[in-house]
């Protein structure tokens, strides 16, 4: 695709369109940027903790009451999670029997299996069975005596506290399934399932509102003032989903947009790049640690495991978050903030360590959807 330049896409007619936008042309005409930006759906969710980095090398935390819900039962990547969670603590526990709520439990799995494909659960079976033998291989070499005797999932508010016997913070501790040994040891399990053949998909995904807050540069006025810009000049519509239909049944269009919304990413890699680069070494420390990289000794003790693979062929991955040599890097007393493509900062560590990439990106269609961050591999 060829890459236009701002002049290109703010000074070209657009083409007669065979289908026209809720929001008339004259009502666009009359507003003005800023009218338009404050008419933007919102782009940055409301955060539960909110931090400053200080001048020291720790962080200054203040945390709010949190709720949680269950995740929505209508976005295809939640419903095979929720499947790949649940079963990989029946397998963990060997059947219902150990499974706290199972009637519960099961109906959820009922549930979502009626509403992927077939081999979309086949897929997340074969995962979640890779994923509790990994679990059980990794627990008898790093302190668990016995096996497993029952599994709790945590996505409903309050079971993970239940469970453990004591308050936990689930914005801190991201387990999915907690399991508990006959030892009395419990361990959680922050689950993920990919068709990549090999793990290490993303670490902690902060949203905007805690990176604008924290880092103290406003991200939410950047999107919306330079998707404001586009949607003035292009005639498009306020409504974001009429937005995203209307740009995805105009090819013409799409090609500007696709390029505006590229520059939108690439401005604000920029305001985060100029922010981390300021910081001192113990600094960036923190704020990785605290918000990108889920290694936080907390309780109870959580590992992340990867379920990898389709077509029968499935394997399993985990990490420690404790323990690791991304952590290893991260502890060097020099790191170096780099900027890498468009939209993603680096960071690297000792021996020239590739650390992890913080990414932005749409949800889906640029310019008609929502900003999200991601933390990446590297």
């Amino acid at each position: 695709m060829k890459k236009l330049s701002l002049l290109e896409i703010f000074g070209t007619e657009i083409p007669t369109t065979t289908e026209e936008p809720t929001t008339s042309t004259n009502e666009i005409d009359s507003m003005s940027v800023e009218q338009i930006a404050k008419s933007i759906e919102d782009t940055v969710e409301t955060e539960v903790v909110m931090q400053e980095i200080t001048n020291s090398s720790s962080l200054k935390n203040e945390t709010i009451e949190e709720k949680t819900v269950l995740p929505s039962s209508n976005n295809k990547n939640t419903l095979g999670a929720d499947i790949n969670e649940i079963l990989t603590g029946y397998y963990l526990v060997g059947g219902w029997k150990g499974f706290a709520n199972a009637v519960e439990a099961k109906a959820q799995v009922d549930l979502r299996k009626a509403q992927v494909t077939p081999n979309e659960y086949n897929d997340q079976n074969g995962r979640a069975k890779a994923m509790a033998n990994s679990v059980i291989a990794w627990a008898a070499t790093n302190g668990y005596k016995g096996k497993p005797i029952k599994a709790w999932w945590t996505a409903r508010p309050g079971v993970l506290s239940s469970a453990y016997g004591q308050p936990v913070d689930s914005k801190k501790n991201p387990t999915d399934i907690l399991i508990k040994f006959s030892d009395g040891q419990f361990l959680g399990i922050s689950a993920k399932s990919t068709k990549k053949s090999s793990g290490n998909i993303g670490f902690k995904n902060p949203g905007a509102g805690t990176v604008s807050r924290v880092l103290k540069i406003d991200l939410d006025s950047l999107f919306k003032n330079r998707t404001a810009i586009a949607i003035k000049k292009f005639k498009l519509p306020l409504n974001q989903n009429e937005r995203k239909e209307f740009i995805r049944t105009n090819s013409k269009i799409k090609v500007k947009t696709v390029v505006i919304g590229q520059e939108i990413l690439s401005s604000m890699r920029d305001a985060m790049f100029a922010s981390l680069s300021k910081m001192k070494p113990s600094q960036l420390r923190a704020y990785i640690l605290t918000y990108w990289m889920d290694a936080d000794a907390v309780e109870p003790r959580y590992i992340k495991v990867t379920g990898n693979g389709n077509n029968g062929a499935y394997s399993a991955s985990i990490t420690d978050p404790l323990s690791n040599e991304k952590l290893q890097a991260l502890s060097s007393p020099k790191l170096t903030v780099i900027k890498v493509g468009n939209d993603s900062v680096g960071i690297i560590g000792g021996n020239n360590k590739k650390i992890m990439k913080m990414r932005f990106k749409y949800e889906s269609e640029k310019l008609a959807s929502s900003l999200k961050l991601s933390g990446d591999p590297w």
